[in-house]
């Protein structure tokens, strides 16, 4: 698997890496979209049922951002956290923007499939979709750290920083979802 992700690296296939980047911007943007309507309106929707507040509850529903709000905040989300984490592990690690850039998006397939198999099932079985996200996310985590030692030789106080690098805009990124949307 690492001589496929160091063949990839080689070629220095920019382009196809900013395509790959970009349908999992669209997927992330799939997948936000469908969990906050999915997920979030169901569970608000069985605690007002009843409770004789679901009519306030439209009135400020109505105001909340659409679907297409939701998507394309995920969308820029995306696109915003890999070239972000890019550039971050480029600064830290002194390698070349463009394969850094390269790696993380060949390890985007991984995610791709996550996503993919989470946008279906979500409405089948939300923690199933969860599950197979998180799944997804450590196994990209777990590839990035190993293919870190494999192809840029770099060492494990390096991979480890490289690592929250990599967690730090994850986290950043939903304290910002939490408290705009």
């Amino acid at each position: 698997m690492f001589k496929v992700i160091k063949n990839y690296l080689d070629k220095n296939l920019f382009y196809i890496s900013v395509i790959i980047t970009g349908a999992t911007s669209l997927l992330f943007g799939m997948f936000y979209t469908l969990f906050k309507s999915n997920v979030f309106e169901r569970a608000s929707n069985e605690f007002l049922e009843g409770t004789g507040v679901l009519e306030s509850y439209v009135t400020v529903q109505s105001n909340m951002p659409s679907g297409i709000n939701y998507f394309v905040i995920g969308l820029v989300l995306g696109i915003i956290f890999f070239f972000l984490t890019a550039m971050l592990l480029r600064l830290y690690l002194k390698k070349d923007y463009f394969k850094i850039f390269n790696l993380l998006s060949i390890l985007n397939s991984v995610l791709i499939v996550g996503l993919i198999i989470s946008c279906i099932f979500i409405n089948i079985s939300y923690m199933f979709s969860y599950i197979v996200l998180i799944i997804s996310l450590l196994l990209y985590l777990f590839i990035f750290y190993k293919s870190l030692d494999e192809i840029f030789d770099v060492n494990l106080k390096q991979r480890i920083i490289s690592l929250l690098v990599f967690i730090g805009p994850i986290i950043i990124i939903l304290i910002l979802l939490k408290l705009f949307v």
